[in-house]
């Protein structure tokens, strides 16, 4: 009895021995198997994650390009701030340099500096569009004074007859000439002209080549028509007939005036004008050319010529000032002034000397 006993209790350690070997062997395996699944599970996460990488390296480099090419930006705008902002000192004798460097002013908290010896001051407007009379008053004295256009909004002639009468009683300028812009005009009316409001307070030029300031100085004003039709023939041939009736022979233009703005080649959509005009200009060997048209491309650029282009838009600004030297047929001073708070956006976005 004792020793079936003693079988009974061996079989039965015998059989929970071999029970839990099999446990054991099947948690082994269990565990194996879930590791096995753990690490198909980390190997796709690194899959999907290098996939991301890979995918997204473009954009990164774009965006790495961008921000150096921004800083590289930035960096040439503060050192055109810093050289085109403060007043620059060029001497006499350093003529390139002073007809490639004039005197720039572009803030507005500086004050319009003294005329410079032996220089025109030719002060301009444009695109005045009817708010002529938010111009801070007095205005910049000088020896004459020029708009360039866009006096009126859309058509209205009241527009133009107030900046008529506006000129004569805040205007001391010696000579005033004005041409028009697409606003000075009425579309369903063609053969209304609205330079004549102009009678006896200003000199309005269509394509035409006049000398001002007692002969000192020869200016070209390109009308509206031209400008819309592409087509400078009519300013060129009496370019050409005032040079055969000269006695002097060959005569150097000093200014050309147009509404419209001419083309610079990677100068932005504000700078994308004419075409014809850049080349008409360039022809000219104009040492400067003032227009209006782009109200927010105001401000000063330079072709590779070495004509200083000058958009004169005071849609919301001040009268362009420029000290304009007849003798060397150099452009020695532009006040072009904006808000402090807008001038490097207006830099930016623009460019300047």
């Amino acid at each position: 009895m004792h020793n079936q006993r003693n079988e009974e209790h061996c079989s039965r350690f015998l059989w929970f021995r071999g029970f839990m070997r099999f446990q054991r062997r099947r948690d082994l395996t269990s565990h194996r198997g879930s590791s096995l699944d753990g690490r198909v599970e980390i190997f796709m996460v690194k899959k999907i994650i290098r996939s991301l990488i890979i995918l997204s390296m473009p954009f990164l480099l774009m965006s790495i390009y961008t921000y150096i090419v921004t800083n590289r930006r930035t960096i040439s705008t503060m050192t055109i701030i810093n050289a085109s902002i403060e007043k620059r000192v060029l001497t006499n004798t350093d003529h390139k340099t002073s007809r490639s460097h004039p005197q720039v002013y572009l803030r507005q908290s500086q004050p319009l500096p003294p005329q410079i010896n032996g220089t025109l001051r030719l002060v301009f407007l444009s695109d005045t569009h009817g708010r002529h009379d938010q111009i801070p008053l007095p205005l910049p004295n000088g020896d004459v004074l020029f708009h360039l256009g866009d006096a009126a909004i859309r058509g209205n002639i009241s527009d133009v007859k107030s900046l008529a009468k506006w000129l004569r009683e805040n205007s001391f300028h010696k000579e005033r000439i004005v041409i028009d812009g697409n606003h000075d005009q009425v579309l369903y009316n063609p053969h209304m002209d609205f330079m004549k409001e102009y009678d006896g307070v200003a000199r309005v030029l269509k394509d035409e080549v006049v000398q001002i300031a007692e002969g000192k100085i020869t200016v070209v004003g390109v009308s509206w028509k031209s400008c819309a039709s592409e087509d400078y023939s009519a300013v060129s041939s009496n370019v050409k007939k005032l040079r055969n009736e000269s006695q002097k022979g060959n005569i150097d233009i000093d200014l050309v005036l147009s509404h419209i703005h001419p083309y610079i080649k990677r100068g932005g959509n504000g700078w994308h004008g004419s075409r014809g005009l850049t080349e008409f200009v360039g022809d000219l060997n104009a040492p400067l050319h003032c227009f209006g048209h782009i109200h927010w491309t105001r401000g000063v650029r330079q072709t590779e010529s070495g004509t200083t282009l000058v958009n004169c838009a005071t849609t919301w600004n001040e009268p362009v000032v420029i000290d304009y030297d007849p003798c060397m047929r150099k452009v020695k001073m532009i006040h072009c002034p904006f808000p402090d708070e807008e001038l490097e956006n207006a830099i930016l976005r623009n460019g300047y000397l």
